[in-house]
């Protein structure tokens, strides 16, 4: 079962000749497909950032490191909404953004082939609305962009909804909006706190079906305050006409639980797909950074403190990030199968540079 046992890797940028100062910050993994990731690098000698397409396998067979050019000047006058897209086209890449249009519902989608001398070109596209949908108003706010085979790119609003588009054909078709599933009820009070939605879905494409997970936090609310009723009292004191005194209201979590939904390109309906509750999982042993695996602590799953679920391209696996406590120094990437409901490897690591709520790492498929 090779998804048990994920595996944490780490991206290196190498310039030779230049001192690590003229760095602004370490480099960034925007987004990957397949053996191709866009990097953003950051040079205190400029004003903008620099964007590179890293291929561990070019045409040639050997790894490439490719310029975007122009980009920067580019996305100032257009305001490119990144993350970008890319999709492959007779050996070559073809880069993909979109940008607010004209009116609702309009958007403009920008490419640029990675071939040479090759420039951007822009064309305005109207968002096709499932039957029945009502035209309130829409702002994507994508967080991650998945090729779904061909020239197809989505653009994945966790919150929204998935704004489909043929790239390589833009003129063949509107751009086509899914909407993403029900949230679970939990999660409504977290769409104003964490606008991309990381914290409790993912989407993914594979084998033909679009994928969706979400997590919810289950919370039991404690020393909730007694309210008077005065509906079957036969008097009121005077005394009695005080407020009731405030009561400190705890809402303890006592676990979680996940679903996953599937659907194809053509389907007009998500379908559910598996539901695993922390309970079904058990005890698990957290090994130690630097420890060889050797676990120092066995706890309930329910009891750590989770959320980020990510997706595995077969759909049934689903990574999370788990801690004891926020702000801990440790955490650990734990594989859950949701169809047999068991759990695989804990993989531990550094979590003192992450946002707990907006992981920043991504999943990659590199061998």
């Amino acid at each position: 079962y090779p998804w048990r046992w994920p595996r944490l890797s780490h991206f290196c940028v190498c310039c030779p000749g230049r001192d690590e100062t003229l760095f602004a910050d370490a480099p960034e993994v925007v987004c990957s497909a397949g053996d191709h990731a866009l990097i953003q690098v950051g040079f205190t000698t400029g004003d903008s950032d620099a964007h590179f397409i890293y291929r561990a396998r070019a045409p040639d067979g050997r790894p490439s490191l490719d310029l975007i050019p122009d980009f920067d000047d580019y996305s100032d006058a257009m305001t490119l909404m990144l993350p970008l897209g890319f999709v492959s086209h007779r050996k070559h890449l073809v880069i993909a953004a979109l940008s607010d249009g004209p009116t609702d519902w309009q958007y403009y989608l920008h490419t640029l082939s990675s071939e040479p001398h090759s420039t951007w070109s822009k064309k305005l596209l109207q968002v096709e609305l499932p039957h029945g949908l009502s035209r309130k108003p829409f702002v994507i706010l994508h967080a991650k962009v998945i090729a779904l085979g061909g020239g197809l790119l989505g653009w994945v609003d966790l919150w929204e909804g998935i704004l489909i588009c043929d790239v390589l054909e833009p003129g063949a078709a509107a751009l086509r909006l899914v909407p993403m599933p029900n949230m679970l009820p939990s999660n409504k009070i977290l769409y104003d706190n964490h606008p991309f939605g990381q914290v409790i879905r993912d989407v993914t494409f594979s084998r033909g079906y679009i994928r969706c997970v979400e997590f919810e936090e289950l919370v039991e609310r404690r020393n909730v305050p007694a309210v008077t009723d005065p509906f079957d009292m036969v008097e009121l004191q005077d005394s009695e006409w005080a407020l009731d005194p405030p009561q400190k209201v705890e809402n303890v979590i006592v676990g979680w639980r996940l679903i996953t939904w599937y659907r194809t390109l053509t389907w007009n309906c998500w379908r559910k797909g598996n539901r695993v509750h922390s309970d079904d999982l058990g005890i698990v042993s957290l090994p130690q950074i630097g420890s060889g695996g050797a676990s120092v602590l066995k706890v309930p799953l329910k009891v750590l403190k989770t959320a980020a679920p990510t997706l595995h391209s077969d759909g049934d696996a689903v990574y999370l990030v788990s801690s004891l406590r926020e702000q801990e120094q440790t955490a650990w990437i734990i594989a859950v199968d949701t169809r047999t409901k068991s759990v695989g490897e804990l993989v531990p690591f550094s979590a003192e540079e992450m946002d707990f709520y907006g992981p920043n790492y991504i999943p990659y498929v590199l061998t």
